[in-house]
């Protein structure tokens, strides 16, 4: 049987798209409805290292103007960090200081083996400052492809 494509709101019988019908039956948007900014695919050797005595360089997922996701071995409790690097593995491209908020931190799969488990995690930048903006910003042009 095929997916209904809409369906009739009780209410004022009007017929709605499949998804507002979510939106109405959730009362919420999908997580990627809530975003403002695009998210770009981050280039290989880009990486995320939170501030700390002893460094730890994890490899960057992907970026925005407002946030990053990365994958990273859990040795740590991210939460007790407040601000991250971005830097480029050949050190051409450092961005020092950001702060940060966890927004997610779940399991992360792929399909390369590995010897240990690997988590991926979800970042909300703070308030940046006018340079770490523009860092940020030629960032994503360099080291960047956009997702589709």
């Amino acid at each position: 049987m095929p997916i209904q494509e809409h369906m009739v709101n009780i209410n004022n019988k009007r017929r709605l798209p499949a998804n507002e019908v979510y939106k109405v039956m959730t009362n919420t948007e999908s997580p990627q409805d809530r975003r403002r900014h695009k998210r770009y695919r981050a280039k290989d050797g880009a990486l995320i290292s939170p501030i700390a005595r002893y460094r730890k360089y994890w490899k960057m997922l992907d970026v925005s103007m407002r946030g990053a996701s990365f994958r990273y071995i859990p040795c740590e409790d991210l939460k007790d960090f407040n601000e991250i690097d971005i830097a480029m593995q050949d050190l051409g491209f450092t961005l020092e200081g950001i702060p940060f908020k966890v927004i997610s931190d779940c399991d992360f799969t792929d399909d390369c083996a590995s010897f240990s488990r690997l988590r991926r995690c979800g970042v909300e930048f703070g308030p940046l400052t006018h340079s770490q903006e523009s860092l940020l910003d030629e960032f994503i042009r360099k080291y960047t492809v956009a997702l589709s």
